[in-house]
């Protein structure tokens, strides 16, 4: 078997966010399935466990497994750099293409709109119209997702009768392939040293931990914080714990700020309310064993309907009581799985009401708790949720694009924009991101595609 190249799109460090944890179970199964892979990062300092296969994305050598793979997997903005390189090497079609469509980013994006401009929306449709003309197979996390992505592919023309009766399912061009677990047996959680009771100056031993994790803009932190307010009144020992992003050049943080300033104006900082460091995936069940309900908040949005709150996968794997807003295809899975309750978004009463419900009945904790795990361990193990990207990778093949000239010329962000304003807005962007020496870099890559 040939290379498999996947250029992913956020850091790996030490501390890994969401894509980069998907990407990474990805090259894992692949490699247990007999493929070679690599894994392209925008980041240098790769940890040493992992430097055989993983490689600053700058590397020259870059472009020489793009020339010899066998087929290539992305996701996000990081594709814009992959395509230059297939312009620069004069390589017309390039490998089978595969994209995972996971984070619907043009969505999620337009969160920051009102601080960055609208530009940013304009540059995320340009990157996720090429993604969708060039690519041969797509990921979706969802079936919401996938028909989200189906409509997109009918608009810009990918879709053809053609295609539609070599597959009328279209599975076997667009799959969904959501976040997974692997299995984690519960004596063996209890059995591992906790590192929140007891541990982290401010919680003992008999205090309630409610966790609430990474704050993204779409989340809504202050209602939780609101609600424990008559619960922390009543007595209860409650200590709500956050986790800072790790990769905050990313991902703006402004509701994290706002949830300290509340925190702070009610002095409960460090007594009801803390701020973690964000830590390594593989120290996450030392944290989870210590906490008594899981918590995920949102307000109402089309970003809610689109994705998949993996954080709750995770929660159910470690047989976590979960509270979470209705909409979406987390909480769906929450209300199948009996795992948890299910609020209104914004209804601060309800909440209340299911965190006393929780509070109060231990019994029901752990009876959710192990619904939880029972059912995510049964549906969606990562090696059940990756089937059909292995499959595909046994015998990867390129799909004639059928989209005609007029259609594609339009793509690019740079033909959608006054080619200077693109690029000091870029350099604006990415400084912000990747450090100054991202922007020229990225800066770079646009000149030579001709900016």
């Amino acid at each position: 078997m040939g290379e498999i190249v996947l250029l992913c799109p956020e850091p790996v460090r030490d501390r890994v966010q969401g894509i980069g944890i998907r990407f990474l179970e990805m090259a894992q199964a692949l490699r247990r399935h007999g493929h070679r892979v690599s894994v392209w990062v925008p980041n240098e300092d790769i940890p040493p466990e992992k430097a055989a296969w993983m490689h600053p994305v700058w590397s020259s050598s870059f472009r020489v497994a793009v020339r010899q793979c066998e087929a290539v997997i992305l996701h996000g903005h990081i594709s814009e750099l992959y395509f230059a390189i297939l312009e620069q090497e004069g390589l017309k079609d390039g490998p089978p293409l595969i994209v995972d469509l996971y984070d619907p980013f043009v969505i999620e994006n337009l969160q920051y709109t009102p601080t960055l401009g609208e530009w940013v929306y304009e540059r995320d449709r340009g990157v996720l119209l090429r993604q969708l003309q060039a690519g041969d197979f797509f990921l979706a996390s969802s079936e919401a997702q996938r028909l989200f992505y189906i409509g997109l592919l009918i608009g810009t023309g990918r879709l053809t009768p053609r295609l539609y009766h070599d597959d009328p399912t279209l599975r076997s061009w667009i799959a969904v392939v959501p976040f997974g677990v692997h299995p984690v047996d519960p004596q063996r959680l209890q059995d591992l040293p906790g590192k929140i009771k007891g541990v982290l100056p401010g919680i003992g031993p008999q205090d309630v931990v409610i966790f609430f994790g990474g704050v993204y803009e779409w989340y809504d932190p202050l209602l939780l914080l609101e609600a424990v307010e008559p619960l922390i009144d009543k007595g209860w020992p409650l200590r709500i714990l956050f986790c800072r992003n790790p990769n905050p050049e990313t991902t703006p943080q402004g509701k994290l700020e706002a949830v300290c300033r509340w925190a702070e104006a009610k002095r409960w900082m460090d007594r009801h309310v803390f701020v973690l460091p964000w830590f390594s995936y593989d120290e996450r069940f030392h944290f989870y064993r210590d906490v008594d309900i899981a918590v995920s908040l949102h307000r109402p949005s089309l970003e809610t309907e689109l994705s998949l709150r993996t954080r709750l996968l995770d929660y159910m794997n470690a047989g976590l009581p979960i509270i979470a807003t209705e909409g979406g295809e987390g909480s769906a899975r929450v209300l199948e799985a009996g795992a948890g309750l299910v609020v209104p978004p914004g209804d601060g009463r309800r909440l209340q009401e299911a965190l006393e419900t929780l509070l109060v009945d231990e019994d029901r904790r752990r009876l959710c708790g192990e619904r939880g795990r029972q059912w995510i361990q049964k549906h969606m193990t990562w090696d059940r949720s990756l089937r059909p990207l292995v499959n595909f990778c046994q015998d990867p093949k390129k799909r004639p694009s059928e989209q005609s000239p007029q259609n594609s010329r339009d793509l690019s962000p740079l033909s959608r924009q006054p080619q200077l304003g693109f690029l000091l807005r870029e350099i604006r962007h990415h400084g912000l991101r990747y450090g100054f020496r991202g922007a020229a870099r990225r800066l770079w890559q646009l000149w030579r595609r001709g900016a």
